[in-house]
């Protein structure tokens, strides 16, 4: 399945906040459609949503951020709750982890909201993110450094990570967004009964023809069938990067929040993308974590985990080019049951959304993680 492919906005709450224009939070819930009730199968909730005149903003209380770190070799951000507080805090830490061509900033405006009573750790994947400094990877070590992002690795780093941060084996929540959620899933599997509520938006069983094409023309755009990349090579300004970094956001998001946001805003997602990712990094993710057999996919991976995770959330835009609504459901079966109160609502179909529901419909994502997590 193709989840995994986003990017998403790594400048986008700097210039959000800057042109005081909330627009990835311009849709609002107009109606709800549920689907009918099937004991045999997860029951999928449809939201529908429109465009209207901005929100008002609500400001979050800020929470206690530690700087820009590396955490377990991976570049990560911490933020605990604010000590005024007034509710206890008694929830497991939660763990961000996002999609492919994103960065920690991609996930700025959401955090404090997720910070209010837990710590909250967002990292970037290994393929994600700007080249690590050189005590972590010289410039002439770039192969060696990617040789491995496979999701058997990635599920490895994702508890070196969490147990550095956290100094401790207890259990977590985790929120997945396409690629992330994967990783999530591979989490999952390396180490079972560890993760306590699982959230994933844009992660699907398998992916359709339409993804496999899209796949097969990003993995062309990056040069998987080129000679290596010279390592030290300057890319903020690749070529390569910039035509995947344009296509990749046409595919993640729907036509209508394109149009509404502008070809001038989508230009500063595109130097967001190469400014806080590299050509390597992300061919690498491409390449080895995307195959359509094996112990690794999410189909797989759902048989493996099936009751490892107390329970899981599946969200997913009705306009997916890269998982469908189908096929999300299919994974929410493959998952398998769980506590009732759950079992319920375990899917969310939002309506007008592409595979960026986190940031095309931002509030109503968010409270729908704080919501299920709580």
């Amino acid at each position: 399945m193709l989840c995994c492919f986003s990017w998403l906005l790594p400048l986008a709450v700097v210039i959000t906040i800057a042109l005081d224009v909330l627009v990835v939070e311009s849709f609002t819930s107009s109606s709800q459609l549920s689907g009918k009730k099937n004991s045999a199968s997860p029951r999928i909730e449809t939201d529908c949503f429109h465009l209207h005149e901005r929100p008002t903003a609500v400001a979050a209380a800020t929470p206690r951020r530690e700087e820009i770190r590396y955490i377990a070799g991976r570049r990560a951000l911490l933020l605990h709750p604010t000590t005024s507080s007034k509710q206890p805090v008694d929830h497991p830490p939660l763990i961000i982890l996002g999609g492919m061509a994103q960065s920690i900033a991609s996930w700025e405006f959401h955090l404090p909201h997720f910070a209010k009573d837990r710590s909250v750790l967002i990292y970037e994947c290994l393929g994600q993110g700007p080249l690590p400094p050189e005590e972590i990877c010289s410039k002439a070590n770039v192969d060696t450094y990617y040789a491995d992002v496979s999701l058997e690795r990635q599920g490895s780093d994702f508890w070196n990570v969490v147990d550095e941060a956290f100094e401790n084996d207890g259990k977590v929540d985790v929120v997945g967004f396409s690629f992330g959620g994967r990783v999530a899933m591979a989490a999952a599997v390396s180490q079972p009964n560890r993760i306590r509520r699982l959230h994933l938006t844009g992660v699907a069983a398998e992916r359709d023809e339409y993804a496999n094409v899209l796949l097969v023309s990003w993995k062309e755009m990056l040069g998987a069938n080129d000679v290596d990349i010279i390592g030290g090579k300057e890319e903020t300004n690749n070529s390569r990067l910039r035509a995947f970094a344009w296509s990749i956001i046409l595919a993640t998001y729907s036509e209508q929040f394109l149009a509404s946001v502008g070809a001038a805003r989508v230009h500063t997602w595109v130097d967001g993308v190469c400014k806080f990712n590299t050509q390597n990094g992300l061919k690498a993710i491409l390449l080895q974590t995307h195959g359509g057999e094996g112990q690794w996919t999410p189909a797989s991976m759902a048989e493996e985990m099936k009751g490892s995770v107390e329970s899981y959330k599946l969200v997913v835009g009705s306009n997916d080019k890269m998982a469908s609504p189908d096929q999300v459901l299919r994974l929410a079966q493959l998952l398998g049951t769980q506590d009732e109160s759950k079992q319920d609502n375990c899917c969310r179909v939002v309506e007008n959304c592409g595979h960026a529901v986190p940031f095309e419909a931002m509030r109503l994502w968010r409270e729908d993680v704080i919501k299920y997590l709580t």
